[in-house]
């Protein structure tokens, strides 16, 4: 097999990676485990996370806008809401992007929550319906 090699800058890395297999370079490559909780954004499902700002819509080339959006998520049985939450939106399309520092950002404010640091803005009461009891009524 083949030796990974060394490159200069993140842009040729992912050039070289874009143009490779990675299985040409599999005995080079070290084992490592991490763990992973990844929280899907319930209000945007397909929301995209960005590593940078790109000058368009990554998905359709148009030109992007600052958005605030609410990110929603499960969390242990409990639906978490941040509000205000800057994104950027395709000014065409409507296709809505996260930055990663953005995402960071609350994946903090989670461990925050988790913690009891961080108090909740407002709470608000949410109704939970039983699909066989709607379909005993209708």
């Amino acid at each position: 097999m083949t030796k990974i090699p060394v490159m200069p800058t993140l842009d040729a890395t992912v050039e070289f990676w874009e143009t490779h297999d990675s299985s040409e370079f599999f005995d080079d490559m070290d084992e490592i485990e991490f763990e992973v909780a990844l929280h899907k954004d319930l209000f945007h499902p397909d929301l995209i996370i960005l590593t940078h700002r790109p000058t368009y819509c990554p998905r359709c080339r148009n030109e992007l806008g600052d958005a605030v959006i609410e990110y929603g998520t499960l969390r242990e049985g409990h639906l978490l809401i941040i509000r205000d939450v800057p994104a950027l939106r395709c000014r065409s399309n409507g296709h809505f992007f996260l930055l990663e520092e953005v995402l960071d950002q609350i994946e903090h404010l989670f461990e925050l929550e988790e913690t009891h640091k961080l108090l909740p803005a407002e709470i608000i009461q949410l109704p939970v319906f039983s699909f066989k009891s709607a379909l005993a009524v209708g």
